[in-house]
This record gives C-alpha cells, sequence and structure tokens, in this order.
C-alpha cells in the first residue's frame, strides 16, 4: 500500500484470475472513489476532483485541508510543468501538516500571520525551504480569494529568510576550462546555457522548430513569458547544422530529462567547482547588461516583466562587471555608423 503527495490511498488486490485490480480512496481509511484492472491508475484531475467532493461532503467543511484539495484538482495546479508540480505537492504536504486543521474563516483573521511567521522561523535552519513554504501558501491563498472563503492573503510579503546575491557568480575563462574535458553532450548543454539565459527546463525542451530564421522564440514553462533571443553568430554556431525534433539528446540520442541531465552533470561537475547552472542564467543577462540592452529589452529576450528584471539585476547582474566592460569599450574605436561597439557579436536592438 502506498500513500501519496495528492492524498489518495492507492491499493493494489490480486484478483483469482492472476490480474491486479486497484482501488482508489479519496484518502487513506476514506471511500472507495475509483477501480480499475490491469495498469496501477492515473492521478488525474478528475480523480483530484472526485477525493475533493467526498472530503467536503464527509469532512469537516471548514478547514484548510479542503482549500489545499482544491487547489490540487484546480486547472491552476493541473497547468504547472511536471517538475513544478513535484516541488508543489512537497509544500502543500508542509502546509497540510501544520494549517490543514485549521478553519478556513481564521485565514482571515490577523492573527494568522503571526502563526505563518511562526512556522517559517521554525524552518530557520532550512531557510530557503521555509522561504519556499511560505511562498506556496501566499500562492494557495492568492487562488483562494478567488475560488474559496478567503478574502485576503495572510502569507503575502511575509520576509525571506534567505538571502541570496549572485551577481559576482558568472562563469568566466577559468570555469569554461575547468568543465573543458566535460563529454561533449553535456558541455553543449552549458555552452547553450550560457549563450541563451534559459532555464534548465526550458533549455532541455528547446526544440528546432522554435529555432527561427533571427531568433529563438519560445513559451516559459515555469512563469508562460514569452522569450525571443535573437540568433547572434555565437549562437548560430553553438547550434550547429539545423535538424528536426528535440535539439539537445544525451548520450543515446535521446532527449535529456531534467533530472537525468542534472545527474550526468553531478557525475561530471569537476571537484571544488563552484558555480551552478542557474548561474548561466545571470551570465547571460549581465552580457546583455554589457551589450547596452535596457530592462525593457532584456525582458523580451529571456521573458520576463521589464518590472521583474529591474528587479532581478540587483541578485544577478554583476554591476562592476558591466562598468569595467563599457569602459573598456570606450577605450576601443567606435563605429561611427552604430551607437555602440558589439559585444561578442551581441548588439542590443535598434
Amino acid at each position: 500500500m502506498r500513500s501519496i503527495s495528492t492524498g489518495l490511498h492507492i491499493v493494489p488486490k490480486r484478483l483469482a484470475s492472476g490480474e491486479t485490480r486497484w482501488h482508489v480512496y479519496a484518502w487513506r481509511n476514506g471511500p472507495p472513489i475509483y477501480t480499475q484492472d490491469g495498469k496501477k491508475p492515473a492521478i488525474t484531475p478528475e480523480l483530484l476532483a472526485l477525493a475533493y467532493a467526498e472530503k467536503r461532503q464527509r469532512g469537516p467543511s471548514d478547514r484548510f485541508d479542503n482549500v489545499i484539495d482544491a487547489y490540487r484538482a484546480s486547472p491552476e495546479f493541473a497547468a504547472k510543468a511536471d517538475t513544478t508540480k513535484r516541488e508543489y505537492r512537497l509544500r502543500l504536504d508542509q502546509i497540510s501538516d501544520r494549517f490543514g486543521k485549521v478553519p478556513i474563516r481564521f485565514f482571515n483573521g490577523h492573527e494568522i500571520r503571526r502563526e505563518i511567521v511562526a512556522w517559517r522561523n521554525e524552518m530557520a535552519d532550512t531557510p530557503r525551504a521555509a522561504d519556499r513554504c511560505v511562498g506556496m501558501l501566499s500562492t494557495v491563498l492568492n487562488w483562494a480569494m478567488d475560488n474559496a472563503d478567503i478574502f485576503e492573503n495572510r502569507a503575502a510579503g511575509i520576509g525571506h529568510l534567505h538571502q541570496t546575491n549572485r551577481a559576482d557568480k558568472v562563469w568566466e575563462e577559468r570555469h569554461w576550462q575547468a568543465v573543458a574535458k566535460a563529454p561533449p553532450h553535456i558541455h553543449r548543454v552549458l555552452a547553450l546555457g550560457s549563450l541563451t539565459g534559459l532555464r534548465l527546463g526550458d533549455l532541455l525542451a528547446l526544440t528546432w522548430e522554435m529555432v527561427g530564421r533571427d531568433y529563438i522564440a519560445l513559451t516559459t514553462a515555469k512563469t508562460g513569458g514569452e522569450a525571443v533571443i535573437p540568433l547572434y553568430p555565437e549562437l548560430r554556431k553553438a547550434l550547429g547544422k539545423r535538424g528536426k525534433g528535440v535539439i539537445l539528446r544525451n548520450l543515446a540520442g535521446e532527449p535529456w530529462t531534467t533530472d537525468g541531465f542534472q545527474s550526468s552533470w553531478r557525475n561530471h561537475r569537476p571537484a571544488g567547482f563552484d558555480r551552478h547552472f542557474h548561474d548561466l542564467r545571470g551570465t547571460f543577462i549581465t552580457r546583455l547588461a554589457v551589450a547596452g540592452f535596457n530592462d525593457g529589452e532584456i525582458a523580451n529576450v529571456i521573458g520576463w516583466t521589464a518590472k521583474r528584471v529591474a528587479a532581478i539585476r540587483a541578485k544577478y547582474v554583476d554591476r562592476v562587471r558591466v562598468a569595467k566592460e563599457r569602459a573598456a569599450r570606450l577605450r576601443k574605436p567606435v563605429n561611427r555608423k552604430k551607437k555602440m561597439v558589439p559585444v561578442e557579436g551581441l548588439e542590443p536592438p535598434t
């Protein structure tokens, strides 16, 4: 028997015929909601909706667990990427453990905010996880304001315990030298990550059909923003000969999975290496800033809003590096036909 993070309880039973019959219960020791022979049933929004309906009928209707279950069964949750869903389910379970039995009406009072802050502080030894839990609760409360009897998000604006500033963590020549001997199928992912600024999931899902004549265009999985990356010479060269389907593939010639690449990268990452894959994103954004792109132009390239770019500059853009690079460019002869000297083949929009 196995309990899963959706709250459903799925139990196999061997029949006299030798076949397996799967019984799905709304929760452990809860009522049965579905039966299937043969293959284990997939967890679908329809099953989650059935479980939620049972909970509303049989359990206390004013518990916050009902809001959590409704969010799990919502179209908004279903639309998330698989990796995001896994993370969300973990955090939703943690929220349920702490606040699941709390009456919904308490979330409209001022006192609950102190409880949320206290919960966050109890996880201070893992500050990043603490912040993600509070962020997940805030997401649920925002959703509940439109779908449940909650009128204000009491988790909104709670400060973070984990403070990150990786502005100076760009990949430098020494880092590329350190990974020079990585297998080609891994090195290519790193190279294209630095030349596109895409998150790992979006990068691994990149297909040749997204590559146009002058730019790469895609909708990012995390935010749903439209990223439009200009095809400058260095990026064209790294992409190589045009093919079909997914661009980046593993040693077996199959499309990478996020978990598969991360596992391979861990195995080939040099000892003492002090950069993360995500730092390639900051490296690319710094490069755009050096090339003279403003916040709005950077937002169009990477699929963010201009407001988010302005906020993220302080976190990921090395301002000292930008200033030094621009100072060096001022010492070079300027092409009078252009307003700015191109940086490694990348020019700001005109």
